[in-house]
């Protein structure tokens, strides 16, 4: 398992996926696969700035025959799917997890919480 830790600002989600394609470089994944745990990962990361603040802490880890990311931060409570119309500019990113990922989940802590995804690698 590896870890990144960030700050709460506007590269945070920049600096993961550079983080992230150092550690599937390895591993052979599909364009659509690789592309599809960016934008989960991103999405986690997103919300980990906006809505749970510091610290925020990336794990990555390979599990047989797919990878399992963890965002935590000191933010409260757990995500929600969330149905919003056509034209909003926002409110998607748990709702893309809970579409592309094989499982997903949170777990709370006295310090904030964790989101994590499972995504299988073929």
């Amino acid at each position: 398992m590896t870890r990144l830790e960030l700050r709460a600002d506007p590269s945070a989600a920049r600096r993961t996926r550079s983080w992230l394609r150092e550690q599937v470089s390895s591993l052979s994944l599909t364009r659509q696969a690789q592309q599809t745990l960016e934008l989960l990962t991103t999405e986690l990361v997103t919300n980990a700035v906006r809505h749970g603040g510091e610290p925020i802490e990336v794990r990555f880890r390979r599990l047989d025959g797919s990878v399992r990311v963890s965002v935590s931060d000191g933010g409260p409570g757990r995500p929600l799917v969330r149905h919003v119309p056509p034209t909003a500019t926002g409110g998607r990113g748990v709702a893309l997890v809970d579409t592309l990922a094989r499982r997903w989940g949170s777990d709370t802590a006295a310090t904030g919480k964790t989101v994590w995804f499972e995504l299988a690698l073929s």
